[in-house]
């Protein structure tokens, strides 16, 4: 590999057309896995970050002043009950796996460190880069010497969809998980590569040909510009609200410029309050067109549940989950499905079950992308629980 500074690479994942491909925007992490024996025997500092992600860049801030990330990493060690483990992480990633998986064109813009194809203990198929490549994720990449030094990049390297920061690492992000299932996340927002995607430009090449964006709220700034980016275009919009880093400036554009909006309860009412409303249905209120619906998931229990614009409502599932594995990463399969079910043609509602099929399997299993579906799984699962198949 060439890595003179700031050298292009380009690399041909295949040789489909991307016409009609999906774009896919969002930050790549490395997750981290602690088992512990009790969320509730942490100190009272963690209590109010059930479910919730805090950046390393605010731990003191968050959590209190005598608190930084040393301190806080002995007492996950001290809480643990079992061995630390690796697995791909990041939400864009895991949809572009997810979505490719079941057959769906898609390409990926994303931020790497230089860490970006080493095999971490726990990767089940090599480092994330060919990982991706190899499972027909769409990518163009490039590398970056200094993330300190990206005013003065060539138009090939601000055009390239996957960034690699070889100043940083991928970043590292904490999914910490008690024996009742009681979760929190930290996320390396310091030494991690996704910090600069709180100012790298859009890629504006690679949204020439997508019919359809999705963006996670990772670095929110970067999914700013890219919901604009393809609002220019006429590129529809779908977003998955998540809990990191989400603001006011970000929800009052991202709404009324997403046709369809993805979350959780929690998430799902974050946005509303930011926007000061009364409840979901306000949220049509906002943009003149946009949003035409709302997904909400609850990956608890198997349940997706779609208030539309015109006032219409309706329920998916509940599908009985196996709770035998990890339930991180469940929402990012609701997701993958979505969108592949989407791509194919399909209603909202049968997208959806698509997406809660994922949702079940990845639930079943530790990682995420270990339970994501093939093609040909999904459509034995899919006559199993709701009988036929949609495509």
């Amino acid at each position: 590999m060439n890595k003179n500074r700031n050298s292009l690479i380009t690399l041909s994942v295949n040789s489909r057309n991307f016409m009609g491909h999906i774009l896919i925007v969002g930050s790549t992490g490395k997750d981290e896995h602690f088992k512990i024996d009790s969320f509730y025997k942490l100190p009272k500092s963690f209590h109010p970050f059930l479910k919730k992600t805090i950046p390393i860049s605010q731990i003191s801030e968050l959590l209190g002043s005598e608190w930084d990330k040393e301190k806080v990493y002995s007492v996950l060690t001290h809480h643990s009950v079992s061995s630390v483990h690796y697995s791909y992480g990041g939400r864009a990633p895991h949809v572009a796996y997810g979505v490719a998986r079941l057959g769906g064109i898609v390409r990926l813009i994303t931020t790497f460190g230089k860490d970006y194809d080493l095999p971490y203990p726990g990767f089940f198929n090599g480092g994330y880069y060919s990982h991706l490549a190899r499972s027909n994720v769409g990518m163009k990449l490039a590398i970056v010497e200094d993330s300190e030094n990206t005013n003065n990049l060539s138009y090939e390297i601000l055009n390239s969809g996957v960034w690699v920061i070889m100043n940083k690492t991928t970043s590292t992000i904490s999914c910490i998980k008690d024996q009742d299932n009681n979760e929190f996340f930290i996320i390396d927002d310091v030494d991690g590569a996704s910090g600069v995607e709180k100012t790298r430009p859009v890629p504006e090449a690679e949204f020439e040909s997508a019919d359809l964006l999705f963006v996670t709220s990772s670095e929110t700034p970067f999914m700013k510009s890219s919901i604009l980016a393809a609002r220019k275009r006429n590129i529809e919009v779908i977003v998955d609200v998540a809990s990191y880093g989400v603001t006011e400036d970000y929800v009052r554009i991202m709404v009324p410029n997403s046709k369809i909006i993805l979350g959780n309860n929690n998430e799902i009412k974050q946005v509303i309050d930011l926007l000061k409303l009364k409840d979901v249905n306000d949220l049509f209120t906002i943009g003149s067109e946009y949003p035409y619906a709302i997904v909400l998931e609850d990956k608890l229990n198997g349940l997706v549940e779609i208030r539309y614009r015109n006032g219409g409502f309706s329920k998916v599932g509940p599908v009985e989950f196996e709770k035998t594995g990890n339930a991180i990463g469940c929402c990012d399969g609701i997701a993958a499905g979505i969108l592949a079910g989407l791509q194919k043609g399909l209603k909202l509602e049968e997208a959806c079950r698509i997406g809660l099929l994922e949702a079940y399997s990845i639930w079943k299993v530790e990682g995420v992308q270990e339970g994501m579906l093939s093609l040909e799984e999904l459509r034995s699962i899919y006559v199993k629980v709701f009988g036929g198949m949609p495509f």
